[in-house]
C-alpha cells in the first residue's frame, strides 16, 4: 500500500505521496478555495494565513480538501497514512486541525476532531481483582493512528455521578495497514469508587444501584473530542469479582450484560466472616433437601407490611411451616419484631447466607430479589430455587407496574401472585401477563387488621383527623434538594399546606392533619414546612396504623387510597398532573376511583370541608370497593394466604 505522510512543517500542512500525484490540489470552504503550493513532483503544502482566508470566526468550519478537474477528495483508506507529531497548526489566534474524517476523507476543521473519526470497535481482554482494586484490561482497536491515552470513565445511572480514570499503561501495535490494536489498563480501587460513585451507599441495604463503563481516547497528533464510548460484554470476563474493602469487610463487583450488550456492574459490600461463609456455601449443591422453612421479607429495612403481618401469622396460628423474617440489624422497625427475635434473621448476616441455602419457600411484599443480601449468578439460582408467593404492597389499580413485576420482564420474580379481586386478577393477567394459574383471589395480609373492629361509630369519631399521603414521582427521588423544590409535586403540596384555608380548619374547625410523605421521599421531608400541618417522619408509625387512626385521606394516585376506603371513609384525590402516562395507561383497568378527584388547590380544600361534616364513604362508592376492590368483607384474609402456601 502507498504511504502517504501529513504533518506539520513551520506553519504550514504538508502532504507527501509515493507515486500519487494530486493535481490542482485546494483547500475550500463554501465558495472560497486557496490552492496547494507544489514543493515538489510529490509534494504539498498550504499555510495557515491561507486556510485563515478561508473562514469566519466561527469554531465549526470545516475546510475540504479537493484535487483534479472534479471535486475529488483524498480517501486515507487507500493509502498508509502517517501522521508526524502533530496535525494542529495555531496561527493567529486561531487553531486548524488536521485529521481524518467519519468517512476516511483527509480535511482540516477549526474545532476539536471527532474521537469517532479514529475508532473500530474496543472488547474487554480481562477483568479481575487485586487486593482492594479492581484492573480492567481493554483493547481498542483504531485506524489510522495508536492512542497516546485513554480514560476509563463510570457513571452511576440513577445519580449521575461519575468517576474518570486515567489508563495507567497503553500499549500499541499497528496490526495491519492503518488499524492498531491499542491494550489499555486501568486501576480503580473499591473505596474510590463508591466514595465518587455512591457516597451515600448504605450497607444495610439492598442497593439497586447500576453502574455503566465507558472511555474516552486520545492521540498524540491532535486534541480530540471527549466522545465517550460504551464498554461492550465479554462472555470472557469474570463477572463476579472480590475486592478488599475497609473496616474489615468485601466489595463485590458483578458484572453483567446490558439489553444492548455493554457492560455495566452492581455492587454489595459485606463483612469478610460473612464472605467467607459464602464461599463455603458455593460447594453445597443447587438442590436443597425438602423442607418447611419460610424466608419472609419486604424491603430489607421494614417490618410492618403484609410480610411482617402475615409473619405473625404463621409464627401464631400455625407449626406446619418454619418462618423466619429478614431485616436489617438497625432497622427503626425492630421493636415490630420483639416477641419473634428467634425467628427474626439480620439481613447480610451468615445465618441470612446459610437460609437462603436452605429454604424451600419465599414470601415477599415487593421484589423477591430484596431477599438477596448481594447479587450474584449463584444467589439467583438459589431464590429461583425457591417456591415463591408475591404477597403485593398495595391493590393493582392505578399504575403500570410492569417493569417492575411483569412476568415477562422477570419471569423468575414469582410463582404465585395475591390479589384481592377479580378484576385485579383480569389486570394481572392481562397487563402484567401471569397466567391465571399463578394467581389467587386472596385479599392482602393487612387486610384483616386494617378491617379489625372497623365499624361506624368509629369512623364518625375520626371525622377531624385528616392524613395527607401522596405517592412518589419516578426520577423525582434522586433530584437535589434545589431541583426537587422546582418540581409541581413540591410545589402543589408545598401550596396546599401552607394555604390559609387550612390554617382556618385547624383553628376553627378544630381540626388535625398530618402529612406523610412515600418512603421514596422522606429525605426531602425538610424541605417542607407549616405551622399547622404536622410532617410524619417515616418509623414512627405504619402506614397501617396512619390509615387506622385518621378519618379521612388525601392522596394523589396512591394505592394507600384503595386501603383506606376498604374502612368505608373518605378518600380525596387531589389530581394536579393526572396526565401522567403510568396513571392513564392503566386507568381503564378501574372504571372509577373510589372517590371525588379535584384538579385544583381551592376544589380539594372545598372538597375536605365537606368530608370534615361526613366522612362516611358515599353509597355510590361503596359499590366499586365491593365489585372492584375487594371480594371479601372480612378478616380471613391471611387464612386464604395460608393455604395457598400449603397448595404451592
Amino acid at each position: 500500500m502507498e504511504k502517504l505522510n501529513f504533518f506539520i512543517e513551520q506553519d504550514s500542512f504538508i502532504i507527501t505521496t509515493e507515486r500519487t500525484d494530486f493535481f490542482n490540489l485546494r483547500v475550500s470552504n463554501h465558495d472560497k478555495k486557496e490552492c496547494f503550493e507544489r514543493v515538489s513532483s510529490n509534494t504539498w503544502k498550504i499555510s495557515g494565513k491561507q486556510l485563515q482566508s478561508l473562514c469566519n470566526t466561527k469554531d465549526d468550519d470545516r475546510i475540504f480538501l479537493y484535487f483534479g478537474n472534479n471535486q475529488q477528495e483524498i480517501n486515507a483508506y487507500e493509502f498508509e497514512i502517517n501522521f508526524g507529531p502533530t496535525t494542529t497548526l495555531p496561527f493567529n489566534k486561531q487553531i486548524f486541525y488536521g485529521y481524518i474524517s467519519l468517512d476516511n476523507k483527509i480535511r482540516f476543521i477549526t474545532q476539536k476532531p471527532t474521537a469517532k473519526s479514529y475508532y473500530i470497535d474496543s472488547a474487554p481482554l480481562e477483568i479481575k481483582s487485586l487486593d482492594s482494586s479492581i484492573e480492567l484490561t481493554l483493547n481498542i482497536k483504531t485506524k489510522y493512528v495508536p492512542l497516546s491515552e485513554t480514560n476509563l470513565v463510570i457513571y452511576n445511572r440513577q445519580e449521575k455521578n461519575k468517576l474518570k480514570v486515567l489508563s495507567v499503561k497503553v500499549t500499541s501495535k499497528m496490526s495491519e495497514p492503518n488499524i492498531y490494536q491499542n491494550i489499555c489498563s486501568f486501576y480503580f480501587s473499591s473505596y474510590h469508587f463508591l466514595k465518587n460513585l455512591r457516597p451515600s451507599f448504605n450497607f444495610n441495604e439492598f442497593d439497586t444501584t447500576l453502574f455503566d463503563f465507558y472511555f474516552t481516547i486520545g492521540i498524540k497528533q491532535t486534541p480530540l473530542s471527549n466522545y465517550e464510548f460504551r464498554i461492550p460484554f465479554s462472555k470472557i470476563v469474570d463477572t463476579e469479582l472480590w475486592c478488599n474493602y475497609p473496616n474489615d469487610k468485601k466489595c463485590l463487583f458483578y458484572f453483567y450484560k446490558t439489553v444492548y450488550e455493554n457492560l455495566s456492574a452492581r455492587i454489595g459490600i459485606i463483612k469478610k466472616e460473612v464472605y467467607h461463609t459464602y464461599r463455603s456455601l458455593l460447594s453445597q449443591p443447587t438442590k436443597k433437601e425438602i423442607n418447611n422453612i419460610v424466608l419472609i421479607c419486604e424491603y430489607p429495612y421494614k417490618a410492618q407490611d403484609n410480610g411482617f403481618i402475615f409473619f405473625q401469622y404463621l409464627i401464631e396460628k400455625q407449626t406446619y411451616f418454619t418462618p423466619y423474617y429478614v431485616i436489617t440489624e438497625g432497622s427503626k422497625d425492630l421493636p415490630n419484631l420483639k416477641p419473634y427475635m428467634d425467628h427474626v434473621v439480620y439481613y447480610k448476616s451468615k445465618q441470612h447466607l446459610q437460609l437462603l441455602f436452605k429454604a424451600n419457600y419465599l414470601m415477599h411484599s415487593h421484589t423477591s430479589n430484596y431477599v438477596l443480601p448481594f447479587y450474584t449468578k449463584r444467589l439467583e439460582i438459589q431464590k429461583n430455587s425457591m417456591k415463591k408467593i408475591f404477597l403485593q404492597h398495595g391493590i393493582t389499580a392505578s399504575k403500570n407496574i410492569e417493569q417492575h413485576y411483569g412476568k415477562q420482564t422477570h419471569p423468575n420474580m414469582t410463582d404465585k401472585i395475591l390479589v384481592s379481586s377479580e378484576r385485579e386478577l383480569e389486570q394481572v393477567h392481562e397487563q402484567l401477563q401471569y397466567p391465571f394459574n399463578e394467581i389467587e383471589i386472596t385479599g392482602l395480609a393487612r387486610f384483616d387488621h386494617l378491617l379489625k373492629n372497623n365499624h361506624f361509630t368509629k369512623t364518625r369519631q375520626l371525622r377531624k383527623k385528616v392524613l395527607i399521603m401522596p405517592t412518589w414521582r419516578s426520577g423525582e427521588d434522586k433530584l437535589t434538594d434545589e431541583d426537587f423544590m422546582q418540581t409541581k409535586f413540591f410545589r402543589y403540596f408545598s401550596d396546599l399546606i401552607t394555604d390559609p384555608t387550612i390554617e382556618k380548619l385547624v383553628k376553627d374547625r378544630k381540626i388535625t392533619i398530618n402529612f406523610y410523605l412515600h418512603n421514596n421521599f422522606q429525605k426531602y421531608r425538610h424541605l417542607f414546612k407549616s405551622d399547622y400541618v404536622t410532617l410524619l417522619k417515616e418509623g414512627e408509625q405504619t402506614v397501617q396504623s396512619l390509615l387506622k387512626e385518621h378519618g379521612i385521606l388525601i392522596t394523589d394516585f396512591s394505592s394507600v387510597g384503595l386501603d383506606f376506603v376498604l374502612q368505608r371513609r373518605k378518600v380525596l384525590y387531589f389530581q394536579f398532573d393526572s396526565n401522567q402516562e403510568d396513571f392513564q395507561s392503566s386507568q381503564h383497568y378501574l372504571p372509577e376511583l373510589p372517590g371525588p378527584i379535584f384538579k385544583t388547590k381551592q376544589q380539594l380544600l372545598e372538597g375536605l370541608n365537606k368530608a370534615i361534616e361526613n366522612n362516611q364513604l358515599d353509597e355510590s362508592y361503596i359499590e366499586i370497593v365491593k365489585t372492584q376492590l375487594y371480594s371479601y368483607n372480612d378478616t380471613h384474609a391471611r387464612q386464604r394466604i395460608y393455604e395457598v402456601l400449603k397448595n404451592l
